[in-house]
């Protein structure tokens, strides 16, 4: 039995990598059982079986994908106590997974408004990443506008826009660090 729970577990590890390539490449939408199956090389009746509709794919292959390109959590933060650390610290680590993630990031977005479960699945990280930009602004968060600023100005875009104009992933986080540190800090000054 456990032979046979290690080959199951092997062909399901190889359909959810070959759906994963799939997805950076067509998006989710654009990948069909029959594309996973043959990138696999499993019997489509297998993906079936083990995947019979988006409802389980799609958890399943961010879940996976989420282990290898390790988003930022509020552990990045531990031991830094000065705003300008954190806000630095913040944005080095989500512009990295950013650099991470770039195949997948856009063909998600594309997607998620026709697939429900993927919409589920972005929003909730959506809200974890809000939460980690309140955690790492703490009192400076609550002045007016300054977590949507932070938001918008860490968004995927706007690394995506940065490192495309030549600016590498280290660069691009220097620059959005100290656009936020200071506007936060000429708002303090003002009031």
């Amino acid at each position: 039995m456990t032979r046979r729970a290690a080959a199951n577990e092997e062909t399901r590890k190889r359909i959810v990598d070959a759906a994963i390539a799939l997805h950076a490449e067509k998006g989710v939408l654009g990948t069909s059982w029959p594309d996973i199956a043959k990138r696999a090389d499993v019997a489509l009746g297998t993906v079936y079986r083990h995947f019979p509709s988006l409802d389980q794919l799609v958890p399943a292959c961010t879940s996976e994908n989420a282990l290898r390109t390790r988003p930022p959590g509020p552990s990045i933060l531990v031991g830094l106590a000065r705003p300008e650390e954190r806000i630095g610290q913040f944005v080095r680590e989500l512009f990295a997974f950013y650099g991470r993630t770039a195949p997948w990031t856009p063909r998600a977005a594309i997607d998620r408004y026709q697939l429900p479960v993927l919409d589920t699945i972005l929003s909730r990280r959506e809200a974890g990443l809000k939460a980690l930009v309140d955690e790492t602004l703490g009192p400076l968060g609550r002045r007016r506008h300054a977590l949507d600023a932070a938001l918008a100005l860490t968004d995927f875009g706007v690394w995506r826009s940065l490192t495309r104009s030549g600016l590498s992933t280290e660069a691009a986080a220097r620059l959005i660090t100290e656009v936020i540190v200071t506007w936060l800090n000429r708002r303090s000054a003002a009031r």
